[in-house]
């Protein structure tokens, strides 16, 4: 079982799991960093910050002046976001919060980043109603990935639905996290009391042959997708694999809900 849990149970949530993806991404991750830098925060708070990857990224383009405040539910992974902060030179601190139960425990900041931790929260727009009535309201960055969006391939048509429709009534029934949120995510969005918003979609691809950094999270990917096959398609899935054990005739690609809100 390749349940990428954290040590609460929360599912894609593994500090190991979490590096692989923050890694494979980390060209577009970085110039996401330097986009929310040219906001000139003062301060940040990081909601389901984990094991601080994204905050490591966003100390190297802030002044020493932006606070850095990073809140999860997983006493593991925040220990692990303390011991990586000891290097920055900034105020940082962690809170241990359940964010849906404990909302009004966030503090308010110039910018909030909430980025892929909707799909484990249910009552969201009470949620981003409490984020919206903090003083200051300050930004509040969404980066929101989407089950349906994810793509490998080459393969037919018929296999790949066949795939995806063994994922989705997997991940469905199992109701520990919405896998597929981006359409919940977007008019949850639409309807929040933030009056100025923008959205975007982000297009992550790879192409083989892939990039050495890319190849953990690529192959944690595929093998977390296979555990939630039917037999007949998980058959089909691990011969797709091994026809290519090389690589060499793979692509990739995910998009992300990317939206300002302020």
């Amino acid at each position: 079982m390749v349940s990428q849990e954290n040590s609460i149970g929360k599912p894609l949530a593994a500090a190991s799991w979490l590096a692989s993806h923050h890694q494979a991404k980390f060209p577009e991750r970085t110039a996401f960093a330097k986009r929310l830098a040219s906001l000139k925060p003062r301060s940040i708070v990081d909601l389901g910050c984990a094991s601080g990857l994204w905050l490591e990224t966003l100390n190297q383009f802030l002044p020493t002046e932006c606070e850095f405040i990073g809140i999860d539910s997983d006493e593991e992974l925040l220990n692990m976001a303390v011991q990586r902060s000891n290097f920055w030179q900034r105020k940082v601190s962690f809170l241990q919060l359940d964010l849906e139960q404990e909302a009004f425990r966030i503090p308010p900041s110039d910018l909030t980043l909430a980025f892929n931790i909707f799909p484990y929260i249910r009552n969201l727009d009470s949620f981003v109603n409490i984020l919206s009535q903090r003083t200051p309201r300050g930004t509040l960055a969404i980066r929101q990935y989407d089950g349906a969006s994810i793509r490998f391939g080459p393969m037919p048509t018929s296999k790949r639905q066949a795939i995806e429709i063994d994922l989705r009534v997997a991940t469905e029934n199992s109701q520990r996290f919405y896998h597929y949120d981006l359409d919940r995510t977007y008019s949850v969005l639409r309807h929040s009391p933030y009056q100025q918003c923008s959205y975007e979609f982000e297009l992550f691809e790879r192409f083989s042959p892939f990039p050495i950094d890319f190849l953990p999270y690529y192959e944690e990917t595929l093998l977390w997708t296979y555990q939630f096959l039917s037999k007949k398609t998980a058959d089909y899935f691990r011969t797709w694999i091994d026809a290519d054990p090389l690589m060499q005739n793979r692509y990739f690609y995910e998009v992300d809900l990317v939206a300002l809100l302020s």
